[in-house]
């Protein structure tokens, strides 16, 4: 439920040829030393003043989760990652801002066959939707009970939308709100509006080139893999893929591949790819992907439903979404759309993120 798998691919078969330097990670919560320049210390003191990366055991499994804030008494905020396994703790800093970490305690998580997470021993069994949605609610529950907090906040981004939905469905009583960021809401729907906007825009940009590799794969297959490779090739190279800003994927890939990521370790960055595989085989069905439709499985939900979206996601397009939020019945609920992002969101327009999700914690009764 992720996007541009060719992308991704490429920047982790860099990662195995690199030689990266590693970094340990604390475990046992204790906090680990984050470089940051002179600059953001000089700007904001309090920025990256609690770091902890630890492991926690969830369903039986070892699992990564990293905590930053400047003030442990904010409301906890659960951040549930794409991919599926596509963690973004490596670049945590780079899109972190100080007005995120001084209203939140923000919580990124690998989930189970992810990222740090990943071990030899997961086979595609262990990585279920019933397993991650268990996953999750054992770690709020952790959260709470560390944090004394009655209810957190949980964002999910891409498939960590799609898991916070499953999520909320089985269990929404701990959540003051759920903010599904770039949620693809029904998944053949979404990937033919993709392939329709690149066949368009292919035309109005005179593109003849990119018409015929469009053409050539009509009629279009949502659950065919070679079909969904093309129609995200174009969707990146028009800037409605993974990133709207030019430049910004170089800037992601050399910030890891120079060692700078103060969080993962040399065989954790290798193991990246492998985790990717293995939960995207595991999560990427066809009968699992080609079912999912919020607008049929979700249509009333019993807690506040804040959507954030890239204006320019043809990835998961926020059309398509802006229809859900409109269908959807929920107690409270807002469509914040985001211009000049994409599908990474909080990549392209890190303050603008920060600034939407603040905006959603001040408007949510705490108490």
């Amino acid at each position: 439920m992720y996007s541009f798998k060719l992308q991704r691919r490429l920047l982790l078969l860099t990662f195995c040829a690199a030689n990266f330097a590693g970094s340990s990670f604390a475990q046992d919560r204790q906090e680990i030393a984050v470089t940051r320049s002179g600059e953001d210390v000089a700007a904001i003191e309090c920025f990256g003043s609690f770091v902890s990366q630890e492991i926690v055991v969830l369903g039986g499994i070892e699992q990564t989760i990293l905590i930053r804030t400047c003030d442990l008494s904010q409301p906890v905020l659960l951040f549930l990652h794409g991919g599926p396994g596509g963690a973004v703790m490596p670049w945590v800093d780079l899109f972190h801002t100080p007005l995120l970490e001084e209203n939140f305690v923000v919580v990124h998580w690998d989930q189970r066959g992810a990222g740090s997470s990943f071990n030899d021993d997961l086979t595609i069994e262990d990585i279920t939707p019933s397993k991650l949605v268990a996953d999750t609610l054992q770690l709020t529950n952790l959260l709470r009970d560390r944090y004394r907090q009655e209810k957190i906040f949980l964002s999910g981004h891409s498939w960590g939308s799609a898991l916070g939905f499953m999520t909320i469905a089985e269990d929404s009583s701990p959540y003051h709100a759920f903010i599904p960021t770039s949620e693809r809401v029904a998944w053949v729907r979404s990937m033919n509006m993709g392939f329709e906007w690149a066949l368009d825009q292919a035309e109005v940009r005179g593109d003849a080139e990119t018409q015929r590799k469009l053409k050539a794969i009509e009629p279009f297959d949502a659950l065919d893999e070679a079909d969904l490779t093309v129609q995200r090739e174009v969707l990146a190279e028009y800037g409605a893929g993974d990133f709207n800003t030019e430049g910004l994927w170089d800037r992601y890939l050399f910030y890891v591949l120079e060692g700078r990521s103060p969080y993962y370790t040399d065989a954790q960055v290798k193991n990246y790819r492998r985790g990717l595989d293995l939960s995207s085989t595991a999560i990427e069905q066809p009968e699992i992907v080609g079912a999912y439709d919020l607008f049929t499985s979700h249509p009333v939900l019993d807690l506040p439903i804040h959507f954030i979206t890239g204006a320019e996601d043809q990835n998961t397009p926020a059309d398509l979404a802006r229809e859900y939020y409109e269908h959807l019945k929920a107690p409270a609920k807002s469509f914040t759309p985001i211009d000049g992002a994409a599908h990474m969101v909080m990549y392209d327009q890190p303050n603008a993120w920060a600034e939407a999700l603040v905006q959603i914690r001040n408007q949510t009764p705490t108490n």
